[in-house]
């Protein structure tokens, strides 16, 4: 795992259930001193965004910078935003919706400038199997990682925490984990991700090769065959697999519905708020749209799939676009 992660060789690797209970460790970790300003993006999971709205009833300074229309944060704007009193600064490395790469070792670099005594954190679940991953490079404090997003089982992410960084737990009442997440070890898990780590490296290049091939292909497709669609994003550097894919005249949650009878799964948002209410924050966040907000679904690519799988994807999505269209 620590070569799989780019870790150095004091860095500690703390397992968790996942990076949901990773995040939330790492910000309720920063917010205990009732001064503390918590910095992140509005674009951010869920599971940071959460855990800091708590922290902000609870009376802390909870400050969220906006992306621009494209969906990246920029170094300049999280700097702008830092005080003295900085306890955190959460930039997650790619969007889980749009897949937009955001440059953290640019920002980490800005923060640490404008608050030194900031603890700077990446949330990178969306990184490993998909793009290159060096938790030394990144120059932040701590890392998140969940490993079903590479083939593990569920239940099982790590907080990868730079050498010399106290980190409070989270889970008290045990020594595991250096002290630092109490509760016996998921042993199978940690064993398991570290298995789907190495199958994931062996095959890496191909594997993104692939990814990118396929959703190159499918927005190329698509764009032919449904009139005004748009990929959102498409002018920042994104994950190989993820699309975020604009339909005109298409609610969303419609889509998602057709497309799901044709054995094609994808989601209006994030995958993992299917079934979710509520309009996609991250889009809101770039400034977009009612009618794009609405009208936006989140397509992935395997990296084991065939070129035909997108030609068929892009197809569905057209005839079942303008079947909506006609009954509308």
């Amino acid at each position: 795992m620590r070569n799989f992660v780019g870790a150095r060789p004091n860095d500690q690797i703390v397992f968790t259930s996942g990076a949901s209970e990773a995040n939330n460790t790492v910000v309720a970790a920063c917010g205990a001193a009732p001064n503390a300003q918590l910095v992140a993006s509005a674009v951010e999971h869920p599971c940071v965004l959460e855990p800091l709205r708590r922290l902000s009833a609870l009376g802390r300074e909870v400050s969220l910078v906006l992306p621009d229309r494209g969906g990246r944060i920029d170094a300049h704007s999280v700097s702008a935003r830092l005080s003295p009193t900085c306890a955190l600064v959460s930039i997650m490395a790619a969007n889980n919706e749009t897949g937009v790469l955001n440059p953290v070792a640019e920002i980490a670099r800005a923060a640490r400038a404008a608050a030194p005594e900031a603890l700077i954190h990446t949330d990178a679940a969306q990184l490993p199997g998909k793009t290159e991953i060096s938790f030394s490079d990144l120059g932040v404090d701590c890392m998140t990682i969940s490993g079903h997003k590479f083939g593990a089982p569920s239940g099982i992410g790590a907080i990868v925490v730079r050498d010399g960084v106290h980190l409070e737990p989270f889970i008290l009442g045990g020594p595991q984990e250096g002290k630092l997440r109490g509760g016996t070890e998921n042993v199978l898990g940690a064993c398991a991700m570290a298995a789907a780590a190495q199958a994931v490296a062996a095959s890496f290049a191909e594997r993104v090769r692939r990814m990118r091939t396929l959703r190159d292909h499918f927005e190329k497709i698509v764009g032919e065959l449904v009139p005004g669609c748009d990929v959102n994003g498409l002018w920042h550097e994104r994950l190989p697999n993820t699309s975020s894919l604009f339909v005109p005249g298409v609610r969303a949650d419609d889509l998602v519905v057709a497309l799901d009878l044709e054995g094609i799964l994808v989601s209006a948002g994030a995958a993992c708020s299917s079934g979710k209410p509520g309009p996609s924050h991250v889009l809101q966040a770039m400034g977009q749209s009612d009618e794009r907000v609405s009208s936006t679904v989140r397509i992935s690519f395997r990296g084991d799939s065939e070129l035909n799988v997108a030609t068929r994807v892009a197809q569905a999505v057209a005839r079942a676009s303008e079947r909506m269209r006609r009954q509308a």
